[in-house]
């Protein structure tokens, strides 16, 4: 005879009357009942209720849903099961679909041909959709001419019905079954009912804490009762009072349970008729608005300091909050109940970074270096250790020294990298080393450390490399946990976490890659890694969760049937609370309903009783979310408080009268005083290490791009010459201009290397050989390999144009030096100074010498209206004159630098002049860049100045270079001049730090 529903109040915890009423039940023999529950985690409280109540004997036996269909099952079938993976799945209906083909021609047209691999997206989904089927216990028909999904997607729900038939006779030809298959065979034997299940006298059986079913638990539960099962409910108290005739108003998170009440056409009865009425206000609660995820939980750590002795709970909307919300913790006690996902541990990243690094190796086997550089950085290699040499009692020394000398090589290598390369690395570094050779002179044993890294780098780049079946992925993944077990166990004993990564990765999804139906299909690197991915991406680390003691950690999913006193709900957003619908390219959330299966609305609905139940019983409740908008993840994403949190804040308001205001108890805001940036100048004081560092500079040879690098922005010349700081090494991965640059300068020093001491003009050169040696250079400095390939394909076809219009508008002028390097002592301000320097080219030219000099970039005028300013240069004399008083001379000598920088471009032309000048040449007249990128143009220091004479330059040059020199050696601080060079600044970070 069935009996009436038993309605648990959920303003009273759960657990304790449910002991209560099992104890009643059973004659006070618990050990002789059976409670069905949803999950396993309320077994652990009420073990805990039990021995504070001083129960001994026998305990209820406690069954999940999952383990009571399991058993339900066995109980059903004759033969043992084999339970299939999903890649043994996805191999099944692989073979459905193809048999179903021969008669179907839209199967036939989109996956008749189809490979195996390309099939498996669409088996992977076509699997998660039958196994929802068959929990629904619905035997569905096709779906013909369904136009809101692709064409495959099409074909696949137009045999949909065939397809699911198919499936379930080949599961039972093969002996397997699913987790869904398993319900639909208990559904099928709802009325044999396995002897631990059925109610009897002595042996009630209990079934508890159920919100929503689906069809075949709803079968499967409503025999049970039919048998006399009792059904618990911790639901709305108003429900035990619901009739046909005076219906009391039920909150609407409980609307399921109704439903199930007149499903069933069962009565429903309070559990505690005496228990008095709840007062909402008599519970706080409490709703934090914060900008992002650190303000969440500042926000908590300071309500968690509040002393308490109530039981607290902190319940986490998603697992990526789990490790950041333990950071943020007081020092209690803390017990976890959820687990934390595997694809945010370092063994997921590793693994991620390999199967990047292999899924962009090009077809020659060279590996991008970004890629292989994430590999090798990551602190597991690192913390490796070589085997100690045998004698010696100290344990090995760790690979870290050898990965960073890896690290460099790569830094100042090329874009593609071989793994020839990376041992000949290690080779030349023990060479270096001065290793004594092996006997009889063979060449010297490897050191462990490099023998190790030698190993570790053939495992990673060569074994994952020959990867091309999923049992070998299995393969190598072994392999490769086992090297790390081996190299690294004081990693794995100090941080547990990582070692239970491993274990997760060994145990359970090496072996699921390595026993199944496709294990031995050849596969692309990318579909075999992403396989590998979705199954790790599906593990869980779990965590010990006992005892039951101090603040509990756990999911919203962890929560149902438990109760605490406090309740903090970190990240209450839209998104995960309820959460938006995935997208399903087979079945989208829209065409869910047709076939009667669970869509957005019911998910929500099974969120939404979750939450009011733990809120209900709950004496204080604490909602925090973020509601600014940033870029995307998990610190920073545009997010929207969740609609439960908007109807609690609406009920509220409804309850007081008041709209709640931001800012207001119970709704507080995350607040932080915003004030502008005050203005900070860019510069250095000159203290007496820098000082000291530049006459250092100024007494070794001088280079003029140096100087340049000082007329730009002194700050960068700071940083760069006096302090030595050296950029952050990367392969230049886009155009490389300095390259570019030196082929060019390699062709027109071997075009004009035949005449020099010649004249030469406009039509002196052949434009073939031209084209030859521009070929011969870049084969010689392997541009190919340094240049993207659009760039490469540019460069080929614009740089013989560009060479060309340069020589063919070459004017008539005799080749006196080309590449001359050149090293001079320069008399200025009193004091000598040594230059060293290297011209492309110096000409005589109809007035005079010039110096010409080659420039691949974009220019402009060297000096502009500089000589002109007779003014500027007066002032620069008033700055040589010794009977100015220092400070003075330095305040002037500022100003100046700021007029000459803005008028001189460069002051490596003046200085080449100088150079020549007290090197005894004579009649040097001028200097011009010859701007290659384009015609060929050549942009003059003084241009066509027929008011000064040769003499009168060079004077001008000098008194700019001495003004410069001075202004290095007594200038009151080091400024920096921010301008469109910043960009391209390798210390631009440093300004801003």
């Amino acid at each position: 005879m069935s009996s009436p529903f038993h309605i648990f109040s959920w303003q009273q915890p759960f657990l304790p009357a449910l002991k209560q009423a099992t104890d009643l039940w059973s004659d006070g023999r618990p050990g002789d009942a059976v409670i069905i529950v949803p999950h396993n985690r309320p077994w652990r409280y009420l073990v805990d209720i039990y021995a504070a109540a001083g129960t001994t004997g026998l305990l209820p036996k406690v069954l999940s849903l999952p383990d009571m269909v399991r058993l339900w099952r066995m109980h059903a079938s004759p033969v043992p099961l084999r339970t299939a993976c999903l890649l043994d799945r996805v191999a099944l209906l692989r073979d459905c679909v193809l048999d179903l083909a021969d008669e179907d021609h839209e199967l036939e047209k989109r996956f008749g041909k189809l490979s195996p691999d390309a099939f498996l997206p669409w088996g992977i989904r076509l699997a998660n959709l039958l196994e929802e089927l068959l929990g629904q216990n619905m035997v569905t028909d096709d779906l013909p001419f369904i136009d809101e999904v692709s064409p495959p997607a099409a074909a696949l729900l137009g045999a949909l019905g065939r397809i699911r038939d198919a499936y379930v006779t080949a599961l039972a030809q093969k002996g397997w079954t699913t987790p869904g298959h398993d319900f639909w065979l208990a559904a099928r034997h709802a009325e044999d009912i396995p002897d631990l299940l059925r109610p009897a006298d002595g042996h009630p059986v209990l079934l508890a804490g159920f919100s929503l079913l689906t069809e075949t638990e709803d079968i499967l539960l409503r025999s049970l009762w039919q048998a006399g099962a009792r059904v618990c409910l911790h639901t709305d108290p108003a429900l035990a009072r619901y009739d046909g005739e005076d219906r009391p108003s039920v909150h609407w998170a409980c609307h399921e349970h109704v439903q199930w009440l007149q499903r069933w056409q069962a009565t429903a009865r309070p559990w505690e008729t005496d228990t008095p009425s709840p007062v909402e206000d008599a519970q706080k609660w409490h709703y934090f608005a914060g900008y992002d995820l650190h303000s969440q939980l500042k926000a908590l750590q300071q309500d968690l300091d509040a002393p308490s002795e109530a039981s607290t709970a902190i319940l986490l909307t998603h697992g990526d909050l789990l490790l950041p919300v333990l950071h943020h913790l007081p020092d209690k006690e803390v017990n976890i109940s959820m687990g934390y996902p595997l694809d945010r541990s370092p063994l997921f990243h590793l693994l991620d970074s390999l199967f990047r690094l292999h899924e962009g190796r090009d077809k020659d086997g060279l590996f991008y270096w970004r890629y292989l550089l994430a590999c090798l950085r990551h602190p597991y290699l690192g913390m490796l250790q070589a085997t100690a040499p045998e004698g010696e009692t100290e344990s090995g020394q760790s690979l870290r020294p050898l990965l960073r000398r890896l690290e460099r090589r790569i830094r100042s290598g090329r874009r593609l990298v071989a793994l020839e390369d990376l041992l000949d690395t290690l080779a030349e570094g023990e060479e270096c080393a001065d290793v004594p050779p092996g006997p009889d002179g063979a060449p010297p044993a490897p050191s462990p450390e490099r023998a190790l890294l030698e190993d570790l780098l053939h495992l990673l780049l060569e074994d994952f490399g020959d990867v091309t079946t999923l049992a070998g992925l299995a393969g190598a993944l072994l392999r490769l946990s086992d090297f790390l077990t081996r190299h690294g166990q004081a990693v794995w004993e100090r941080f547990p976490l990582d070692a239970e990564a491993l274990y997760r990765l060994v145990r359970h999804c090496v072996p699921e890659l390595q026993h199944n139906a496709l294990s031995g299909e050849e596969m692309g690197s990318r579909l075999l890694h992403g396989l590998a991915r979705q199954l790790l991406q599906q593990q869980r680390i779990p965590f010990e969760a006992d005892p039951l003691g101090g603040v509990q950690v756990l999911g919203m999913l962890e929560s149902r049937l438990l109760q605490f006193d406090r309740i903090f709900i970190v990240d209450a957003t839209d998104d995960v609370l309820p959460g938006a619908p995935g997208q399903d390219p087979l079945l989208p959330d829209s065409l869910r309903r047709i076939l009667g299966l669970p869509d957005a609305r019911r998910r929500e609905r099974v969120a939404s009783h979750t939450l009011y139940r733990l809120c209900a019983c709950a004496h204080e409740v604490h909602f925090y979310w973020q509601e600014s908008q940033g870029r995307s993840g998990l610190m920073d994403s545009k997010k929207a408080r969740s609609r439960f949190v908007e109807q609690l804040i609406w009920a509220h308001e409804q309850r007081t009268g008041a709209i709640l205001k931001p800012g207001t108890p119970p709704l507080a805001v995350a607040t932080c005083a915003v004030a502008p940036m005050p203005p900070r100048e860019l510069s250095l004081k000159r203290n007496q290490a820098l000082q000291d560092a530049m006459r250092t500079f100024l007494a070794a040879p001088i280079s003029p791009t140096a100087l340049d690098t000082y007329l730009h922005c002194p700050l960068s010349f700071v940083w760069k010459h006096l302090c030595r700081f050296r950029p952050v090494q990367e392969v230049n991965e886009r155009d490389d201009p300095a390259e570019v640059g030196s082929v060019l300068h390699d062709v027109l020093q071997q075009l004009y290397r035949p005449y020099r001491g010649k004249l030469v003009d406009a039509g002196t050169f052949d434009m073939a050989v031209m084209r030859a040696e521009l070929q011969r250079q870049i084969e010689r400095h392997d541009l190919r390999t340094q240049l993207p390939p659009d760039s490469l394909m540019m460069f080929s076809m614009a740089a013989p144009r560009r060479l060309e219009e340069y020589l063919c508008h070459q004017p008539d002028a005799t080749i006196l030096e080309l590449e001359y390097p050149l090293t001079q002592v320069i008399s200025c301000n009193g004091r000598e100074y040594t230059f060293k320097g290297r011209l492309d080219r110096l000409d005589r030219r109809e007035d005079g010498l010039c110096i010409v000099d080659y420039k691949t970039g974009t220019i402009n005028s060297p000096a502009g209206a500089l000589w002109d300013d007779e003014s500027l240069f007066a002032h620069m004399a008033q700055v040589q004159d010794a009977r100015i008083p220092l400070e003075e001379r330095r305040r002037l000598a500022a100003g100046i630098f700021d007029q000459l920088a803005e008028k001189l471009r460069m002051i490596q032309l003046p200085a080449y002049l100088c150079m020549l000048h007290a090197a005894g040449f004579k009649d040097l007249h001028d200097a011009a860049l010859v701007e290659l990128r384009d015609k060929g143009r050549e942009y003059w220091l003084f241009g066509p100045r027929l008011d000064l004479d040769n003499d009168e330059r060079i004077r001008q040059c000098f008194d700019v270079l001495s003004l410069l020199l001075w202004h290095m050696e007594h200038g009151p601080d080091f400024t920096g001049r921010p301008g469109e060079g910043c960009r391209w600044c390798d210390y631009q970070a440093l300004c801003h730090a």
